[in-house]
Order: structure tokens, then C-alpha cells, then sequence
């Protein structure tokens, strides 16, 4: 019986349960696909290269949870809120609150199965095709990838069963709390307070210092000024600062609008800002949650673009020779001089070693000194130095820098005399660099490879700027795919919470819509005043998100040589998501208020 009772809740409520479903598949399908990538050990141990993914997506993973856990909690708490009334009626007739509570339970037993199933199956669609588009992005072919993957499907099963457990049980104790009175009547609270002026003025001005030493300090973060103390101070600075001026700066501006006298005179536009304006108190703590979280969703995807595109650049200043070439080959020497780069720089160095210590000759160290990078910034070496006989930590450093891996063997500057003694084949080191290194990709990948084979050393112990670039754009392409995927995840659950508030109190809204129809309103001028009311909250969280992100970004510059690299990509994501989730708003809420067309 008390299963019945819930599953005629749930149908009674079908569409929104549908808005929920929508959010809880799309986080369920991608946790379980960032899973399936960072623990299928076969797809991980079939190239070295993929070495970081596991670490990338375990934590979009994290981040992900954290998330859903605030939706499940707030979209089941809007559920419940829509059926206190329900709930009080049963109570009327005799249910007592533990039964209440089993009929709770068991809908969030079947919400939790029919979501966990669906997104499981959605999840292993999006690791088949991610999985290749990764591969590809990074390379490599591997057929042994598991899309199907058996602990991926307990890990994500049984996490979100427990957010499911937590989410029931924290409805359960509000259900507890709630008295009789609040249930029957819980659709009909006023949601309105008083307005206080003086107050309101004081958290006006102290919205805008908030705002204001947010964005300052993420300036000075990116600018190198200041580092994690920064960030804290803007993790609390814009949070509290966005949520007054929703509570006092967004009022102010409605009710401004709503005065004017060309409001007035356009149709049900007072009405509308009206609306709003009642609402905004109610509404001002969600939609500074909302506003926060599409920054993170837009931040995560302008971020992993940026890091794609900043591979190359951040190589180019901290490895200054692509490869160092011992004792090329004619193989090696012909690549060279095929290369696609219109310039290729080589400086050769002569070397002999013998009982562990290599001697390098002094005239060519000081007509040539060996380049090197120290922060970004090219190593200062002093050629006076070498005539000492003992080489300075910065000249050793830079001279070991000419060789792509770890030298086992003391390092010596000397005469030509001297190094004619030393009883030893002589050998070279050809350090290369080139104007254009994207442009010979496969052919630094091949050098490579031949200097491997060469010297007989381990794939990973062979640091020249190929090594760097691949698992750099390993850590730019996961970080990609990561915050793509979060940020779609972040916006479709903000969207759909959004839309959850905004249907919560569309029912109250059908007598004032009844009022309107019995003075003369259109129905097609109701529907447009519908359509402003839901852009306007809509709108209010994408702008003031657009604009976080817009100053958030500063405090990637010190990592980032173009934090904003295609900023339209996310802003374009948001768009289309928003856009679906606003259409679908204001076709449901207009199917509430208005009924269905006569």
C-alpha cells in the first residue's frame, strides 16, 4: 500500500521528477565514466603516456560527488516542499509521520534505481566515445579498454546509493521537524520580509567592497603578488558579496524598473517586475549557489582549453634545447635536415670521459656556453669562472642540461692540452633547437627514439622537451576532458535546480494569473510576461557568472599565457544548456498557470 502511495506521488509529479532525472543522469552517467577511465588498468598500462589520467579524473570525480550531494539534497528538498500539503492530508486522516516517512523512502528508493541504471548505461556510452576521442587526442591505440567495467559499476553504484541513503534521511528529519499547520498550509507562506533602508543601504555598499576585493586579489593572485591566502580571501570575499547583491542590490534595480513610467505603459511589465521583486528574498541564497556554480562549470572549461594550449608555450621557457644528440647518426643528421622548421639551431660539443668523469673542452664552453632556463628565465653564466679549474653550481647545471637524462659521472671543464692527454674515444653532444617545434612533431618523436635505442636507457628516464610536451598535453587534454564534462555536468544540475525553484511556486501563481484573465489579460501577453519573469532569473545567474569567471581567470596567469584561449567555447555551452532548461521552465509553468489552450 504505502509503495502504491509513492508511486501515485511520483506520477502525479512526473514532470518534475523528469527535471531531477535529467540532472541525477547526467551526474551519475559521467561519474561513472571519469571512473571507468582512471581505473581500467589495462587501458592505463598500454602506454606510459597516460600515466597522470588516473589522478585527473579520480578528481573530477571528487568534485562531481561534492556537487551532486548539494543537488540531491536541494532538488529532493523541493520535492518535498511540493507535497507538504499531500503529506498533511495524509496525516489528517490518521498516517502517522513513520509511515510519511516509508512513503518517502520508498520514492527515493525508485528515483535512486531508475537513475543509478539509466546513468550507468549513458556512463558506458560516454566511456566508449570519450575513451577514443582520448586515445586519439593523445596518440595512441589501445583495444583493450572496458567500457563495461564491473568495479566502475560498483563504485558508482554504490556511492550514489549512499547519497540517496543521506538524501532520505535528511528529508526524513525535516519531515520530523515540520509541524501539522506548516505541512497543510506550506505552499501558502509568504515569502516576503520587510524591508529595512538604512540596512539595506549598508549591505549595498558592502556588497560592492566584497565584490571588489574579490577580483582585486584574484588580480594579485595571477599577478604573482599573492598565492593561496588570495584565493581563501576570494573563496569568501565573492560568495557573501554575490549573495547581498542579489538580497539588496537586484531589488533595488526591479523596483527602480518597475517606477518608471514607460513600465507603466507596457502591458503586464509591473506585474512582471512585480513577480520578481516578491521573489527575489526567497530566491537571492539559491541563485548566489547557482551563480557560484555555473563560474565553476565555465571556469573548469576555459581552463582546460587554456592548459591544451599552453603545452608548447611552457616547454618553450623552461627546456631551452628540444634534444641533445649524442654522437649522432647519419639517420639522425638526415631528419635534421629534412625538418619543417625553417630554422634548426645545433651546437656541437665535444666530450671525452673516462673513469666516471666526463671533460668537456673549455674554448668551446666559452665561445658556446651551454643555454638554460631558471625560472622562465635564462640561466646568467659567468665564462671568468671557468678559468678557476672548478666549475660553479650554475655551469655544471647548465653543462648537465645538454644531456636529455641523468649523468652518472663528475662533469670537468679543460684546456685543449689537457684534453688531448685524457685516454678516451672522443664523442659529441649536438644540442638542437628549433624556431617552429610543433611543426616537426614526428620527427622530435622519432630522434627520440633513436637515442633510446642508442644509449639503452627506459623510455621515462629520457627527459628531452618531447617527454615534457607529450605529458603536458597528457595533463591539458585530461584536464580538458575533465572540466568539458564537469562543466555540462555543473551546468545541467544548476539549470534544473534553478528550474525546480522557479516550479515550486508556480501553483501559488495560478490565482493571480485567474485575477488576470478576469480583468482582460491576453493569454498571449500572460505567456510573454511568463517568458520575461523566467529570462530575468535565468539570465541574472548566467551574467553575474559570466562576469566571475571573466575575473577569476586572472588568477591563472601566472600558469597560463592566454587564460581566456576560446572563452566562447563555455559561454556557448552555457547558452545552449541554459536555453534548453529555460524553454522547458516556461512550457511548464505556463502549462501550471494558464492551463491548456481553449
Amino acid at each position: 500500500m504505502l509503495m502504491k502511495l509513492a508511486l501515485s506521488g511520483m506520477k502525479q509529479r512526473r514532470r518534475d521528477y523528469l527535471v531531477l532525472f535529467s540532472g541525477l543522469i547526467f551526474s551519475i552517467a559521467i561519474f561513472y565514466m571519469f571512473e571507468t577511465i582512471a581505473t581500467n588498468k589495462a587501458f592505463i598500462e598500454s602506454t606510459s603516456s597516460v600515466s597522470i589520467l588516473p589522478v585527473i579524473f579520480h578528481l573530477g570525480s571528487i568534485l562531481l560527488a561534492i556537487i551532486t550531494l548539494v543537488y540531491i539534497i536541494y532538488a529532493n528538498s523541493f520535492l518535498l516542499s511540493l507535497r507538504e500539503r499531500e503529506f498533511g492530508m495524509y496525516m489528517m486522516l490518521g498516517a502517522k509521520k513513520s509511515k510519511i516517512r516509508q512513503i518517502m523512502f520508498g520514492e527515493t528508493l525508485v528515483i535512486g534505481l531508475i537513475s543509478i541504471v539509466s546513468g550507468i548505461v549513458v556512463g558506458a556510452g560516454l566511456s566508449a566515445g570519450v575513451s577514443q576521442l582520448l586515445m586519439r587526442a593523445l596518440d595512441f591505440q589501445s583495444k583493450s579498454f572496458q567500457f563495461i567495467h564491473v568495479p566502475s559499476i560498483i563504485m558508482t553504484a554504490g556511492f550514489f546509493a549512499i547519497l540517496f541513503l543521506l538524501s532520505s534521511l535528511f528529508n526524513a528529519g525535516k519531515l520530523s521537524k515540520t509541524k501539522l499547520i506548516q505541512l497543510l498550509k506550506g505552499e501558502k507562506q509568504v515569502e516576503i520580509k520587510q524591508a529595512n533602508k538604512k540596512r539595506n543601504w549598508g549591505l549595498f555598499v558592502l556588497a560592492l567592497v566584497l565584490l571588489f576585493a574579490g577580483y582585486l586579489v584574484l588580480y594579485k593572485v595571477g599577478a604573482g603578488k599573492m598565492t593561496l591566502n588570495g584565493i581563501v580571501i576570494a573563496l569568501v570575499t565573492i560568495p557573501v558579496g554575490t549573495y547581498l547583491v542579489y538580497a539588496t542590490v537586484v531589488p533595488k534595480v526591479i523596483a527602480s524598473l518597475r517606477n518608471r513610467k514607460t513600465a507603466l505603459e507596457h502591458g503586464l511589465t509591473v506585474f512582471t517586475y512585480g513577480q520578481i521583486e516578491f521573489r527575489m528574498n526567497h530566491y537571492a541564497r539559491m541563485l548566489a549557489v547557482v551563480t557560484m556554480l555555473l563560474a565553476l562549470a565555465l571556469g573548469s572549461v576555459t581552463v582546460g582549453l587554456g592548459f591544451k594550449n599552453n603545452a608548447v608555450n611552457i616547454t618553450s621557457t623552461s627546456t631551452y634545447y628540444d634534444i641533445g644528440l649524442q654522437n649522432p647518426n647519419e639517420q639522425e643528421l638526415k631528419l635534421l635536415d629534412n625538418a619543417n622548421s625553417k630554422s634548426i639551431q645545433k651546437t656541437v660539443y665535444h666530450f671525452k670521459e673516462q673513469d666516471k668523469v666526463i671533460y668537456f673542452l673549455k674554448n668551446e664552453m666559452i665561445a658556446h656556453a651551454p643555454e638554460k632556463f631558471d625560472q622562465r628565465k635564462k640561466l646568467q653564466l659567468d665564462p671568468e669562472s671557468l678559468e678557476t679549474g672548478k666549475l660553479s653550481e650554475n655551469w655544471e647545471w647548465a653543462i648537465r642540461g645538454l644531456f636529455p637524462y641523468d649523468l652518472d659521472a663528475a662533469v670537468k671543464v679543460v684546456g685543449a692540452q689537457q684534453f688531448s692527454t685524457i685516454n678516451a674515444p672522443q664523442q659529441i653532444i649536438m644540442a638542437v633547437r628549433s624556431a617552429d617545434y610543433r611543426a616537426d612533431m614526428p620527427m622530435w618523436n622519432k630522434l627520440r627514439k633513436i637515442e633510446i635505442k642508442k644509449l639503452g636507457i627506459a623510455n621515462t628516464l629520457y627527459f628531452d622537451r618531447y617527454y615534457a610536451v607529450k605529458l603536458l598535453d597528457e595533463l591539458a587534454k585530461g584536464t580538458e576532458f575533465m572540466g568539458f564534462f564537469l562543466g555540462v555536468s555543473f551546468l545541467a544540475m544548476m539549470a534544473s535546480t534553478l528550474m525546480f525553484k522557479i516550479l515550486t511556486g508556480a501553483t501559488a501563481d495560478i490565482k493571480r494569473y485567474e485575477m488576470l484573465r478576469k480583468i482582460g489579460a491576453q493569454r498571449s501577453v500572460m505567456v510573454k510576461a511568463i517568458a520575461k519573469e523566467n529570462l530575468f532569473l535565468f539570465g541574472l545567474p548566467a551574467l553575474f557568472g559570466l562576469i566571475h569567471v571573466a575575473f577569476g581567470l586572472q588568477m591563472f596567469k601566472a600558469l597560463l599565457d592566454q587564460p581566456y584561449y576560446r572563452f566562447w567555447v563555455p559561454v556557448l555551452l552555457l547558452a545552449i544548456i541554459y536555453s534548453i532548461y529555460y524553454l522547458i521552465t516556461v512550457w511548464m509553468y505556463k502549462s501550471i498557470v494558464l492551463g491548456k489552450k481553449e
